[in-house]
């Protein structure tokens, strides 16, 4: 052990090889060699800007454990493995400017037999690549004891991280299944304790107004690329592939669905987002209590629930332990259509179409459908797989009032066994009624009519719909009534006492999605000073290979430690003398002045 020290590696041409897979030009097929002077001296980076040349790989001939650190210049996204691993890590720069170099941690691993491989096949050519170096510190016996009984631990295990994979297919190239891999790799020993990968047929289709795609205008290079990337796979083989992959990992592994994915809006309509159901079936649709269509298809309907839990049983036979219901997207998920305007009308000996959306009786109804809906998902779960096999989750908006506002009634989901896991995510969503709508004479009760009026007159919708907020007080209703929690710690009780009834584990999201390190802590500590015990990541594809933001976002399930926690080891800024044979330590030459 004492003749082991640390090994510098910065001449990446020498390094990595075959040889022929390099020049000094930037040709699509070769890596670019480009000299740089850092304060590890003269040394020369890999890039690959345009391209997709193959892989390479370095052997640095090393035995035993080491912590293991990447030197990655600035705006690069870096495909990177030890030849023992199963799959890719995808790594990102902090900073967007060649000129900077970051340290950045990759992992503690035994290199015994080890080389290092790095790929940009299965990234788009037009993202750039640029390595700069590798680092290996060597680690004591006491160092990798420690690391085994750290990345061991489960009282860590706090986060409930969402990896919504359409980014695979828009921003990567994949070859084969083992590619798909990577989506789990980028949560490895972390505090991540469940991931939830998006089953990407809820709004992917092969649909375009033309048969050639080459005949149409995509506003992203992604849009196109997933047109020719999607057909290429068997999606349960891709589901059953990164779910198994994760169980090897030790994670947890549910597959998320989107409630309301059924389309998108303008400018992103005429897409592959379009639902073949939503096409099929306009009587299905979703209606306002003035006979306006929703875009947005009903739970009113058996025929749409039929869908959803033929969709949730097709993705649980990916082996998950969890189907994840999105909610906190795709609102609405029952309005005024005819089942319920006549099943009110059976209840009440009205219609409800002059009542607000949370008028209690309508508001139970709506709750009860969709409640009524989640039992058919549980008996279908059981019926297959066996009596709760398949836990149920639902990732939904801030509060429990929040929620039941949009017909989901989590304390009888709760109740009722329906639902094992909560996600709560910074956002709300509700009637704001504050127009010249109201019937005179009659409290609260809605003048068709002249809600139809203040809707074209109102600019900005008749809709609250807001997220990714830290914190958002009570607000009055159109009646006065004070609605939702005071403050951050009167929604954790909320919450918490739903745990503390019926078992179902709560998780509360942090946005936005990328945020200093310090807002990161700061956030996730408020929660646990307030009485939090787990946290949810929405898209952590996005969060997770920015690996300086990753050393907080990724350990805020260090709940003793986290306060006093030193993420300074994880990343560091390199200093930078000369890139490309030009000096860059003073000025920026290169927009020529």
């Amino acid at each position: 052990m004492s003749e082991r020290k640390t090994e510098v590696f910065v001449k990446m041409g020498e390094a990595f090889g075959p040889a022929e897979y390099f020049s000094q030009y930037a040709l699509k097929d070769k890596w670019r060699v480009v000299p740089f002077e850092s304060e590890f001296g003269e040394g020369n980076l890999l890039m690959s800007a345009g391209g997709n040349p193959p892989d390479v790989s370095f052997n640095p001939e090393l035995t035993g454990w080491y912590k293991i650190f990447m030197i990655i210049p600035g705006g690069s996204r870096v495909n990177i493995k030890l030849s023992g691993d199963g799959a890719f890590l995808r790594v990102s720069g902090t900073y967007n400017s060649h000129r900077t170099f970051e340290k950045l941690y990759w992992k503690s691993a035994d290199m015994t037999g080890q080389s290092v491989i790095l790929s940009k096949k299965i990234d788009l050519p037009e993202h750039n690549t640029l390595f700069g170096g590798l680092i290996f510190e060597p680690m004591t016996d006491e160092e990798v004891d420690e690391w085994k009984k750290e990345d061991a631990r489960v009282d860590t295990k706090r986060i409930y991280a969402t990896d919504d994979m359409h980014n695979r297919v828009y921003f990567m190239k994949h070859e084969d299944y083992e590619d798909w891999k990577g989506a789990v790799e980028l949560y490895c020993h972390s505090d991540v304790e469940w991931l939830s990968i998006e089953e990407l047929r809820t709004f992917v289709s092969n649909r375009l107004p033309t048969d050639n795609i080459d005949d149409f205008c995509f506003p992203r290079a992604g849009d196109k690329l997933v047109q020719q990337q999607f057909p290429k796979f068997d999606y349960d083989k891709v589901l059953s592939t990164v779910v198994d992959y994760g169980h090897e990992k030790g994670l947890k592994m549910s597959v998320s669905y989107r409630m309301g994915a059924w389309g998108v809006s303008f400018p992103y309509d005429q897409f592959y987002f379009d639902s073949d159901i939503m096409q099929e079936h306009p009587e299905w649709r979703t209606y306002d209590r003035n006979g306006d269509e929703i875009f947005a298809l009903s739970y009113a309907y058996e025929g749409v629930q039929d869908y959803i839990i033929g969709e949730l049983l097709k993705v649980a036979r990916s082996g998950c332990d969890a189907v994840t219901l999105i909610a906190h997207r795709g609102i609405p998920y029952v309005l005024f259509e005819k089942p319920v305007a006549d099943k009110f009308y059976e209840l009440y000996g009205e219609y409800p179409y002059e009542l607000p959306l949370d008028e209690p009786r309508l508001n139970k109804l709506h709750c009860d459908i969709m409640t009524g809906f989640f039992r058919r998902v549980r008996e279908a779960l059981d019926a297959e797989f066996g009596k709760n096999k398949i836990e149920i989750h639902l990732r939904t908006l801030f509060s429990v009032h929040d929620t039941k506002v949009i017909a989901l009634d989590c304390e009888e989901l709760a109740r009722e066994g329906l639902i094992n896991a909560i996600i709560s995510f910074p956002q709300r969503h509700y009637e704001k009624l504050d127009g010249d709508i109201w019937q005179e004479g009659k409290e609260y009760r809605i003048d068709v009519d002249k809600y139809t009026a203040w809707i074209k007159e109102k600019m900005s919708g008749i809709t609250y719909h807001t997220g990714n907020f830290d914190c958002e007080p009570s607000y009055v209703n159109y009646d006065g009534k004070i609605c939702g929690p005071a403050d951050q710690k009167a929604r954790v009780a909320e919450w918490n006492a739903l745990e503390e009834k019926y078992g179902v584990k709560i998780y509360y999201e942090i946005m936005p999605r990328t945020m200093p390190n310090e807002e990161f802590r700061r956030r996730a500590l408020d929660l646990y000073d307030c009485g939090a015990e787990r946290f949810g990541l929405w898209d952590t594809y996005g969060r997770a290979p920015k690996r300086n933001m990753w050393s907080v976002a990724g350990h805020i399930g260090h709940k003793e430690e986290l306060r006093d926690f030193d993420y300074s080891p994880y990343s560091s800024v390199l200093r930078v003398a000369k890139v490309g044979g030009v000096d860059v330590s003073r000025y920026n030459p290169m927009w020529g002045g």
